[in-house]
């Protein structure tokens, strides 16, 4: 078998598209319980993850394999009156990972994990519902369960007492 080579970028306002893809992957990981595509675009919480991308505080990244996207990581800040599912407070930003079918187990997750910690400007939450098997990929980058709000935990990856994120472990 012969692993395909990764490329990591930084997102910009051209990558909209496949966050939204992205964003659909996530929230569809459940095969018994895909909406679709269509069905996500008419539900507000897309818009709140997605719309107006890119703003002056969103920072994402995208992996590609012979120059196509196949998996992203972003992070965006919510407010207590619009929180996010896997909202903290409103100086911790809400982390979004997706990963295309067939490259999940190849590393790709781990390359965006490590890229939006690296990013991040202290700690960072995000949610995962119950059975997800991504929890373990949270969990090796020291998310920890922090809340939960109806099938699913709210995680956060601390930040040190100096402000410095904690180093992850592999």
């Amino acid at each position: 078998m012969s692993w395909p080579r990764f490329r990591l970028r930084g997102a910009d306002e051209t990558d909209a598209a496949f966050l939204e893809d992205m964003f659909v992957v996530a929230a569809d990981w459940h095969p018994e319980r895909v909406r679709g595509t269509e069905s996500w675009r008419s539900d507000p919480s897309m818009e709140k993850y997605i719309g107006d991308w890119k703003r002056d505080d969103d920072v994402g990244f995208i992996v590609e394999t012979d120059g196509e996207p196949v998996g992203a990581v972003w992070l965006r800040f919510f407010t207590a009156d619009a929180p996010g599912y896997g909202f903290v407070d409103e100086q911790t930003p809400e982390l979004s990972i997706g990963v295309l079918d067939g490259f999940r187990g190849e590393g790709v997750g781990t390359l965006l994990m490590q890229a939006a910690v690296d990013a991040a400007p202290a700690a960072l939450s995000l949610s995962v519902e119950d059975g997800n098997d991504a929890r373990r990929l949270y969990e090796r980058f020291d998310f920890v369960p922090v809340g939960r709000v109806g099938d699913s935990t709210t995680m956060l990856r601390a930040a040190s007492p100096s402000g410095v994120v904690v180093a992850s472990r592999f």
